[in-house]
């Protein structure tokens, strides 16, 4: 059976299957232990007391709130300190719900998901354009505006009068006893569990991931970084709504004060705290986090009142000792060891005579087919292109012809402007006059995403990858543009997401074999030495097979060696793989050796152009290089 059959990892296409079935079956048992537990429990049973069963369902709503703000904060990197104004709009909307419409406690939850989504919408629009500090501020000002305004319409939500908020009910049962409402919470934060793991065994969390990485390395995959923060902030906001409204419900009455600022706790700066103990974008370090917070004050009554400052006392011992979180230190304690190990068995690729050979794969379905373009065509067309910043003209009225079946190199000073003329190519940045034309395809004005679904591949001087993310996530993620089921059948993960799940994976396994980088498969590329790292990030721009690749000094960090042998390749490139490349090179003898036509730019202006012989000869050339006059 083949690595494909299997669906990926060498052993992981079993791996896939025994994962959904421990999925299932974990969701099984957690829905048939809750179904059981109310007749277990209080059918004149004390096994668990009230008081207890209380303070364990708050622990659980803590955490499905916590859940939520992770997905904004832990997964996409967009922080939140206002969070608490979407536990409010849950429970309030819930409530009006279920108190004034007479709905089901089921509906109520609906509506609080749909509200709380409505409201993520409106200021995740805003919050596109900010970031940091910006963003923060922002959160903070929409929980204010919340609180002063839809808090306290008292026609809306009785003011500070106001809502009591009825357990639910199914037929003739009232889950009125605290721990029946205990093991209602618990089937809550098994599907928000569930809910979750969608979320990061998909392209979903894959993008949310290199988003909080480096935008610029998302838009380069083919990720719409404008959409999946939007995404993130909706997903965030309904279900913080739905965690809002089932804690609303637990303690039975809420009004104006509930979800403030001033209200103790402070939801908002709770959860930022709690996921930052438990580990940001750890699932089970939040829930973990989460439900500790609810149930130190039951058994340490003196610190009772003092949970801010235990949490913030905690918070800070954690950052200082532990960046990543509770989950962070455990993940590092157990993994450090292995990844070592493993390091040192392998002799680094950045000291090998011979770079191994890359991958070899078709273009994936449901991208744009190859062009029907004769050699030496023009494949891309940039005239006039320029660039300023402020008062510096980084790129002046530039021009370059790239034709297929070429190897096109960009040389010039550090400070020419050949990184910012790719940036303009790839979308990045927007020209202040020119054009740039692929296949006759107008490229100025589109999004850096919809240039990398044409065609055009892009690596970078910093290396372009998620670092935190493993090697085959990082092949994963390079094949976004070709993960094309919906969202919605992501975050349910459907046989038809999970099939391109599969594919996907298969495909990744080819590459990374071809890489001859096996034993690396699971491993954080941010452990792996820089050489290694841009052969990752090579494969993983070849992985979807674009017509033109567009390499960003490929050869920076690289031994003397290994960089005869990243000729061989690029060749392999153009002559066996057949594709085009636009290559910006410091490495001039790599650049002489390999390239067909040359490009010489010098303080944002295109010097000299022609093939290697005739740049070598050029005096302008060498006396940009060298600042001498040639006799």
């Amino acid at each position: 059976m083949s690595v494909q059959e299997l669906g990926g990892w060498p052993y992981e296409g079993y791996g896939i299957n025994l994962r959904v079935t421990k999925r299932k079956v974990f969701a099984a048992v957690a829905l048939a232990a809750a179904a059981s537990a109310p007749p277990l429990l209080f059918r004149g049973t004390t096994l668990l007391p009230g008081h207890l069963a209380l303070s364990i369902a708050g622990g659980v709503c803590i955490a499905l709130m916590a859940m939520s703000l992770n997905i904004l904060l832990g997964y996409a990197g967009q922080i939140s300190l206002g969070h608490g104004a979407f536990l409010g709009v849950g429970a309030f909307a819930s409530g009006l719900l279920t108190i004034n419409l007479y709905m089901p406690f089921f509906v109520g939850l609906l509506g609080a998901a749909l509200v709380g989504a409505i409201f993520a919408l409106v200021l995740g629009v805003p919050a596109l354009r900010l970031r940091g500090l910006y963003l923060a501020i922002t959160t903070i000002a929409f929980a204010f505006m919340m609180e002063e305004s839809w808090f306290r319409w008292e026609p809306l939500t009785g003011g500070s009068a106001g809502l009591e908020l009825p357990r639910p009910r199914v037929g003739a049962f009232v889950f009125f006893q605290h721990a029946d409402y205990l093991a209602l919470v618990l089937v809550l934060l098994v599907g928000y569990w569930l809910f979750d793991q969608n979320i990061t065994r998909t392209k979903i969390g894959r993008a949310f991931n290199a988003i909080r990485w480096d935008e610029r390395v998302a838009q380069g995959f083919g990720v719409p970084v404008a959409s999946y923060k939007i995404l993130a902030f909706v997903l965030s906001g309904a279900l913080a709504a739905v965690a809002g409204a089932t804690y609303g419900h637990l303690i039975g009455f809420i009004n104006s004060e509930s979800f403030a600022y001033k209200a103790q706790p402070n939801f908002s700066l709770l959860l930022v705290i709690i996921i930052a103990i438990g580990g940001l974008g750890s699932r089970a370090g939040v829930v973990i986090a989460a439900i500790v917070y609810a149930l130190i004050p039951r058994f340490l009554e003196f610190l009772q009142g003092w949970e801010l400052i235990v949490g913030a006392v905690a918070l800070i011992d954690v950052m200082a000792r532990h960046p990543g979180g509770i989950a962070g230190a455990v993940r590092e304690r157990g993994t450090k060891r292995g990844e070592r190990k493993a390091r040192s068995e392998v002799d680094p690729v950045d000291d090998d005579d011979d770079l191994p050979k890359l991958p070899r794969l078709p273009r994936p379905m449901g991208l744009p087919a190859r062009p029907e373009l004769d050699a030496g065509a023009p494949l891309l067309e940039v005239e006039g292109v320029s660039v300023t910043f402020g008062g510096v003209k980084a790129v002046d009225d530039a021009a370059v012809t790239v034709r297929r079946g070429q190897i096109v190199g960009l040389i010039g000073p550090n400070g020419a402007g050949k990184t910012t003329l790719f940036n303009a190519i790839s979308g990045f940045v927007t020209p202040d006059a020119g054009s740039a034309r692929f296949m006759g395809t107008e490229l100025i004005g589109r999004s850096p995403h919809i240039r990398a679904r044409l065609g055009i591949g892009r690596t970078f001087q910093q290396i372009g990858l998620t670092k935190d993310l493993s090697v085959q996530e990082n092949f994963l993620l390079a094949q976004h543009i070709a993960a094309d089921y919906p969202v919605a059948k992501g975050l349910f993960l459907t046989p038809g997401a999970e099939g391109v799940e599969r594919t996907m994976r298969g495909r990744a396994t080819a590459a990374i074999e071809a890489l001859g980088f096996e034993r690396f498969t699971t491993t954080p590329v941010r452990n792996l030495s820089h050489g290694q790292q841009r052969l990752v990030e090579l494969g993983c721009v070849l992985v979807t097979a674009p017509e033109l690749l567009l390499l960003d000094e490929p050869s920076a960090g690289m031994a003397p060696a290994a960089v005869e042998s990243l000729g061989e390749r690029l060749r392999e490139i153009r002559d066996e793989l057949d594709r085009t490349v636009l290559l910006i090179e410091h490495h001039i003898p790599l650049v002489l050796d390999v390239c067909d036509y040359i490009y010489v730019l010098n303080f944002g202006k295109i010097l000299a152009h022609g093939t290697t012989d005739e740049i070598a000869r050029k005096p302008e050339v060498i006396g940009a290089y060298f600042g001498e006059e040639v006799a």
